[in-house]
């Protein structure tokens, strides 16, 4: 997770925090905390007691949001520890804060990636972790319904709220989905297999929820966890390789030249298509039994993935940059013809 400017430390929020941390018996932080990019609002630091910790506030108050915090209190609540994940210390749901170990010292996928220091030992060992998750019996407590997205009634009309909160270009990227009647139905289509084929799946799979610590990997965010597709987290893997090696085709505001753009394409795939193939052959040598359609349907959700990143990017945007519509493009094709694309990216069985 990239730092950011930990300025807001000392707002009202932190005296929340603090007050958890003396509750739980490891006094407040000792320290000005540092605060990373994401979807929550989060703390690291030291406490008094000299333990470190990662403190991070889900809001509650509305329906997903409370979901999340429920999720997440069932899964530390239980003795259910199919792979590794940062030790929890305690959680208060009036507040929406979860205290985890901190881990360190460490650094995630993405700062791997970023780094160029994401290995095919590193791939091997991120999938036989998703296999060994996907191989666990389900608990009882574990969430059924359906994951959030892909965002199907988005597909039909955006709620009010999201509408008037969209900038242009995510505004601009909404009316091509939603007047794309065969994508819609692949979605569709994508979303509704069978139960028997559900595993307990993250299903919020990104490299940076990946930690490494020397040679322990563990998993962290974990408040989408439920009975899914195991499809949904192999191709969001190789979906964020996929959108990383589509992002550096050309420069943004580039003029577009065809032929450079698909050979510097094609080549920025062929570097990385190596950790596909070494996350895919380790979670087939652990995994036990997948069905002969999960390497097809990895692939259509790796195409979600396309789409689901580009819906990120353009906000804040006011237009969508030919990039992200190449990005977009190509998640289009993967979804409508996942068959077609699974050998390109190694995903065979």
């Amino acid at each position: 997770m990239a730092e950011i400017d930990s300025a807001d430390g000392n707002c009202a929020d932190q005296r929340i925090v603090n007050s958890l941390l003396a509750e739980l018996g490891l006094g407040p932080l000792d320290t000005t905390p540092r605060t990373y990019g994401g979807r929550h609002r989060n703390w690291a630091g030291t406490t008094v007691s000299g333990t470190g910790v990662f403190v991070k506030r889900i809001v509650p108050g509305t329906l997903e949001a409370d979901r999340r915090i429920r999720r997440l209190i069932a899964l530390e609540s239980a003795d259910w520890v199919p792979v590794p994940r940062p030790r929890c210390l305690g959680w208060d749901p009036k507040t929406g804060l979860l205290v985890y170990e901190l881990v360190t010292p460490a650094r995630d996928g993405r700062q791997l990636a970023d780094d160029d220091d994401f290995d095919e030992t590193i791939a091997d060992r991120m999938g036989r972790l998703v296999a060994k998750l996907h191989d666990a019996a389900s608990p009882p407590w574990l969430d059924v319904s359906s994951p959030r997205l892909p965002p199907l009634g988005e597909m039909d009309a955006l709620p009010l709220e999201v509408y008037r909160n969209a900038c242009a270009a995510e505004l601009e990227l909404w009316r091509l989905l939603q007047k794309d009647e065969a994508l819609i139905a692949a979605l569709r289509h994508l979303s509704a297999i069978p139960e028997t084929l559900h595993t307990p799946t993250h299903c919020d799979l990104r490299l940076d929820q990946f930690v490494i610590d020397g040679s322990d990997v563990q998993l962290v965010d974990w408040d989408e966890l439920r009975l899914a597709d195991p499809a949904r987290d192999i191709g969001a893997f190789v979906g964020e390789w996929l959108f990383r090696s589509t992002l550096g085709i050309a420069p943004p505001d580039a003029a577009p030249d065809h032929g450079a753009i698909v050979a510097r394409g094609a080549a920025r795939f062929a570097a990385v298509r190596p950790l596909i193939l070494s996350f895919w052959q380790a979670y087939r040598e652990i995994r036990r039994e997948p069905d002969t359609d999960l390497g097809r349907r990895s692939t259509a959700f790796a195409g979600w993935h396309q789409l689901d990143r580009v819906l990120a990017a353009a906000e804040g945007q006011s237009r969508l940059l030919p990039v992200e519509r190449a990005a977009a493009g190509i998640g289009r094709a993967l979804v409508l013809d996942p068959g077609r694309f699974a050998a390109t990216l190694g995903l065979t069985i």
